[in-house]
């Protein structure tokens, strides 16, 4: 793997995004009923490095490809007015139920992302290719160590293992679960840290937005995969 530009974990002052790992794996499956697992690794990859809080350089072959594909994903999927007007809503629910403005903020996107993506774990297919790309982390995972910067090599490898072996896809069909990773994730980030006393409120909110979110997925995931396929068939993207 050659490397050249960082993948960035994306979280930042007042937002954690780029979690919703099964979407992706669910919007390229539509193009490609077949991806290489390396492909899929690519396209999880970027959530696994917000997760483990590690900053990447970006490789190259099917796994850049793949890393490639998550970005597009995101670039449309977080344009997309569904996304914006539901992002708003759970904002607004989270502050009138209490939650402090950026913990909502951060609850809001990240929460929104791992319901839609809860409401893909009862697919079969996109649960094991999701399965399938775990396993290919865990076993490559040595050869991932590169990506990281030398003083962080070692925490990298272990995180890729770690959640390669003990990541449960069905947790984010389940909107305590989701409020749990909130938590686990803000934890020791100032300005978004989802308080223990907040936790509740944060679940109802989930809970009752989940209807809708389950409602709306196929939808939302034919509107990405169409629009990326778009955007990646001009000459200007197939040239970055």
């Amino acid at each position: 793997m050659i490397r050249h530009r960082r993948i960035v974990p994306r979280f930042a002052v007042g937002t954690l995004v780029g979690v919703n790992l099964v979407g992706h794996v669910a919007v390229t499956l539509g193009d490609d009923p077949e991806p290489s697992p390396e492909f899929l690794v690519g396209c999880i990859l970027p959530d696994l490095a917000t997760i483990a809080r590690v900053r990447l350089t970006r490789p190259t072959g099917e796994v850049g490809r793949g890393v490639e594909y998550h970005h597009e994903c995101d670039a449309v999927f977080h344009e997309l007015p569904w996304f914006l007007q539901h992002t708003v809503r759970l904002r607004d629910e989270l502050l009138e139920g209490g939650v402090d403005r950026g913990p909502a903020r951060a609850s809001a996107h990240a929460g929104l992302e791992m319901l839609l993506d809860g409401a893909l774990v009862d697919d079969e297919y996109v649960q094991s290719r999701v399965r399938g790309a775990l396993d290919t982390l865990d076993d490559q995972a040595e050869l991932l160590a590169e990506l990281a910067a030398e003083h962080d090599r070692e925490r990298w490898v272990a995180a890729v293992r770690r959640i390669a072996r003990a990541l449960d896809t069905n947790g984010y069909a389940d909107p305590t679960s989701i409020t749990m990773r909130l938590q686990r994730m803000t934890a020791g980030r100032r300005r978004i840290e989802l308080r223990a006393d907040h936790t509740a409120a944060v679940a109802a909110v989930l809970e009752r937005a989940q209807p809708q979110v389950l409602v709306a997925a196929p939808g939302v995931l034919a509107t990405v995969r169409d629009e990326v396929t778009r955007r990646t068939a001009q000459p200007t993207s197939a040239a970055r």
